[in-house]
């Protein structure tokens, strides 16, 4: 189970690297679609993690922890892939022959709030993971894993300054930023494999 779970990990981060380091390419050649499925295939790369670490850390904090995870990870591989399906649509279609509001409306609905709560979810996964590490007195991982649950305030604002109909001043302070979000996350995934790479 831990040897799959990492084999699979680190081709998730492979691949992400990929992206990474082709992005621009991609983005010169309108290939978001097919951006959006490695990033799909990423995270299913990335689904075994949350029982992964069921077996490392020996705690009742990670099994309820987990389900937030996994959660998570399936909300992620689902929007990633319907967002796939229509940027590949768009793309495809003449530019006249699709209206842009209705376009972008849905878009508007396979991301945000969905990519937000999501990540909320992600961020209650981290502090539960953070506990669990306090209860083996490993105060480095559980600092880190804490650390990433406080990013929680940023993805609630901006899940508010989605959904509220009347806007809040201080909600739209905070803007989505599509180059933070996925750096962020590739360092958490980064500690999570590495963790379990080196100590397994």
């Amino acid at each position: 189970m831990l040897i799959s779970a990492q084999v699979m990990g680190w081709v998730g981060v492979i691949l992400y690297l990929y992206l990474m380091f082709s992005f621009r390419k991609m983005a010169k050649r309108n290939e978001f679609a097919f951006l959006h499925i490695i990033l799909a295939f990423i995270y299913a790369m990335w689904i075994p993690l949350p029982l992964a670490f069921n077996k490392l850390l020996d705690s009742e904090f990670i099994q309820v922890g987990n389900i937030f995870g996994l959660v998570y990870l399936v909300m992620i591989l689902i929007t990633m892939t319907l967002q796939a399906g229509h940027i590949s649509y768009i793309v495809k279609q003449e530019v006249n022959s699709i209206n842009e509001n209705f376009s972008n409306y849905l878009m508007a609905t396979l991301s945000a709030p969905f990519e937000s709560f999501a990540n909320i979810l992600r961020c209650i996964w981290a502090l539960f993971i953070g506990i669990s590490f306090v209860t083996s007195d490993e105060i480095l991982m559980a600092s880190l894993m804490f650390f990433y649950s406080l990013l929680i305030i940023y993805y609630v604002m901006l899940m508010l300054n989605t959904c509220l109909v009347k806007g809040v001043r201080v909600f739209s302070k905070f803007k989505p930023n599509f180059v933070f979000t996925n750096l962020e996350t590739f360092i958490f995934f980064i500690i999570l494999i590495c963790y379990m790479s080196f100590t397994s």
